[in-house]
């Protein structure tokens, strides 16, 4: 069994069994072991072994969808939003710490704050490197608005810990719980509402919010142009990343290549690097995906210069705003090299609709697709 099937075997089964369920259940977090009301696929869609697209068409055809649909839906809207908006990962990315709250920051990345729900929170994060949804909502909301540290530095650590760190979903989900999106509506966890949808897991700890809720400083971002399609091949080397392995119907694409690169970037940025757990992940799906391209290799991020640095243009399947894409264009202006970027007609089409709210972006993909 291929790391596809895998991959497919763990939708279906979803699917057959529990999607019926899951626009009631889908916010109760168990604990790590009862995760059925979940899919736990996200691993797989943050990488496209599964495609968001196909899961979508997959889905139409079973009734009591639309929650889930949406979910999956909430990944090609962030993706898109940061496409229309790029100047927000730059400021997030170029955000530099506060020295002066290292020790609080210490005692919450250790787990060592003495509320009960977010310590048992950071220590399932970095044991399983996944958190409900529900649960990396409330985390959030109580870093911030409890605990009193920058989105941005907890945004780091689920991209460090996280099996599924995506850069647009994670940066724009943080946001959003700051209240920083769209509706500029801040998330407030409440003890109330942990205690409802963990079944009353942790112990009584008060959940404090702090006064200062409303003045989290939030430039005003302009949208910039989307990107076009342009012709390919345009060299004899083709250069793809992990968070876009979705190889299926691309194997004239592969062809037309004497040598197609998979990049593993062991160095995320100068901030902070990947856990060796998600490393050792991302390395994995590689290694698996390079089995089933003929005319493939392995590249890490710090042999670029040896392998690319004599060609003037190299084709690459576009990442997405984010580290891979930042890594890239760093190396194309130290090196004087011209990438070509081939994107997804998918991805084109529908990024066109999500330059503002997720409502009006679902209403438009659910009209087009007749959903």
């Amino acid at each position: 069994m291929n790391i596809f099937e895998e991959a497919n075997d763990l939708l279906d089964n979803f699917i057959f069994n529990h999607l019926h369920s899951y626009h009631q259940l889908r916010n109760y977090d168990y604990g790590i072991e009862n995760r059925t009301n979940v899919s736990q696929i996200s691993k797989y869609t943050s990488h496209r072994i599964l495609y968001e697209y196909d899961i979508i068409e997959k889905l139409k055809k079973y009734d009591k969808k639309q929650k889930y649909t949406d979910e999956i839906l909430w990944r090609i809207y962030w993706k898109g939003y940061l496409e229309n908006y790029k100047s927000i990962w730059f400021e997030y990315i170029n955000f530099k710490e506060n020295s002066n709250n290292s020790n609080s920051i210490s005692s919450a990345i250790n787990g060592k704050t003495g509320i009960d729900c977010f310590d048992t929170w950071i220590e399932e994060l970095r044991e399983n490197n996944y958190l409900h949804n529900h649960s990396r909502m409330w985390f959030a909301s109580i870093w911030i608005f409890t605990l009193g540290h920058p989105w941005q530095l907890g945004a780091r650590l689920f991209m460090k810990h996280l099996l599924d760190g995506d850069a647009s979903s994670n940066t724009l989900s943080w946001r959003w719980v700051a209240g920083m999106h769209t509706n500029k509506k801040p998330y407030l966890a409440s003890k109330e509402n942990i205690d409802k949808y963990t079944n009353n897991r942790f112990r009584d700890t008060p959940i404090s919010m702090s006064n200062e809720i409303n003045i989290i400083k939030n430039s005003q971002h302009q949208s910039n142009k989307l990107p076009v399609q342009r012709s390919f091949p345009n060299s004899n080397i083709l250069l793809m990343f992990d968070n876009d392995m979705n190889i299926k119907n691309r194997s004239k694409l592969f062809n037309s290549y004497s040598k197609v690169y998979i990049l593993h970037n062991v160095v995320i940025n100068n901030e902070f690097e990947l856990s060796e757990k998600v490393s050792q992940f991302k390395r994995g799906l590689i290694d698996k995906i390079n089995k089933l391209i003929p005319n493939s290799e392995v590249l890490k991020s710090t042999d670029l210069g040896i392998n690319l640095s004599g060609h003037s243009f190299i084709d690459v399947i576009y990442p997405g705003v984010g580290h891979n894409l930042d890594l890239i264009n760093k190396f194309a202006n130290q090196n004087q090299i011209i990438f070509n970027y081939i994107y997804r007609e998918e991805d084109l089409k529908y990024w066109n609709y999500a330059n503002s709210g997720f409502y009006k972006f679902k209403t438009s993909f659910y009209r087009i697709n007749m959903i």
